[in-house]
């Protein structure tokens, strides 16, 4: 018959009853011979092991996520975070937007095309060069419908502001909604070829006015 220990006293016997282990049941089997010093290490090796999976994610979910710069995307309208990031219009080059957009710098997405432009040579503004020279790099994204999309029933925050635009490639008037974040909303201004009133034509992610105002300069 194995013997038993019962030396087991102080820290030792209440970590290993903290877990359910009886000293006392230990002995009166009398089956066992217990070595308590890698059971014990196993123990602290586990408790250290939970504590640190639950501190991960307790950071986790405390993380914010990243800042959407354009915080008026209407319900049903929101591309920015799942096609578009972390692309930012005169900011990002072209190898950013073809590590989004692909090499052609466009793609679809169901019923939706977005493309990419970027600026130019010769940029100018009343008579004179921009502030900064960025040519090359992303002007704005621009996302279409594939298909109809009647914005009649949207009602546009009061963040947005409304004016008249025009496409003079298909010789239409529209209305366009836009924002300081550099974010519109085209609609048909009335029936044409090319849509009915209040159809969306396009949706333009450029950039903010502040960032406009900083990298063109004053007219």
């Amino acid at each position: 018959m194995l013997e038993t220990s019962n030396k087991f006293v102080g820290p030792e016997r209440q970590e290993l009853e903290n877990f359910g282990i009886r000293i006392a049941d230990l002995n009166s089997r009398g089956r066992i011979n217990l070595i308590v010093g890698p059971l014990l290490m196993m123990i602290r090796r586990l408790v250290a092991f939970s504590i640190l999976f639950l501190l991960a994610l307790s950071a986790g979910a405390r993380t914010p996520r990243s800042r959407n710069p354009y915080p008026n995307e209407l319900p049903g309208f929101k591309f920015y975070r799942k096609q578009l990031a972390p692309l930012r219009p005169y900011l990002s080059d072209r190898l950013q937007v073809e590590r989004v957009l692909g090499p052609d710098q466009r793609m679809d997405v169901g019923k939706w095309r977005i493309w990419a432009s970027s600026v130019g040579e010769g940029s100018t503004i009343g008579g004179h060069a921009w502030a900064h020279n960025i040519v090359g790099r992303l002007a704005s994204v621009v996302v279409r419908p594939l298909e109809r999309v009647s914005m009649l029933d949207v009602k546009f925050p009061a963040a947005f502001t409304h004016s008249v635009g025009g496409v003079s490639e298909i010789n239409v008037t529209c209305i366009v909604y836009k924002d300081r974040f550099g974010l519109e909303y085209w609609l048909y201004a009335e029936n044409s070829a090319a849509g009915k009133k209040g159809d969306l034509m396009h949706i333009v992610y450029g950039p903010s006015d502040r960032l406009e105002r900083r990298i063109v300069g004053a007219p």
